[in-house]
């Protein structure tokens, strides 16, 4: 299994505010969250016990090289401090997560990314193939990337 974890101080966020922008997108701060990298992030189908279970598409470039085109359910909606969106291509659900944890602190919001690709027991076997695809240069331009997204976003939502 690939996990990457990723860790970021954000002066004047606030946990509640990103845990409501990451269930409830308004398309109008979407359009200024890195329109050079982001192109798409909205519920496709909310579920009965929305947000857990609510379908997303997400649509974004990670670097130059890296297009993470997938539909993702979000798994736990823990308000305001945890969200774990599950992949998934084809109506079928991947053995990839995104996982969020928001924390307030006294001087703004701690953030914590974490990816997890892979599978447990047998499944481990196929853990070079994705470490191929999603490797150390893949961490590199992912670590980029987390600074950029999410200090952009919290700039917009200032």
């Amino acid at each position: 299994m690939v996990i990457y974890t990723l860790h970021s101080r954000l002066p004047n966020a606030k946990a509640d505010e990103f845990y409501n922008f990451m269930t409830n997108v308004p398309a109008e701060m979407y359009a200024n969250w890195l329109p050079e990298e982001h192109y798409e992030f909205h519920v496709v189908k909310r579920s009965n016990n929305s947000p857990k279970g609510d379908l997303f598409y997400f649509d974004q470039n990670i670097g130059k090289k890296y297009r993470m085109k997938f539909y993702a359910i979000i798994r736990v909606a823990n308000k305001p401090n945890r969200i774990v969106f599950q992949m998934r291509k084809l109506g079928i659900n991947l053995p990839g997560y995104l996982e969020l944890d928001f924390s307030d602190t006294d001087d703004g919001l701690l953030l914590t990314e974490t990816l997890r690709i892979g599978l447990n027991g047998i499944g481990k076997i196929c853990d070079p193939f994705i470490k191929i695809v999603y490797g150390k240069r893949f961490y590199c331009v992912f670590g980029e990337h987390h600074k950029r997204e999410w200090q952009n976003l919290s700039e917009i939502m200032q």
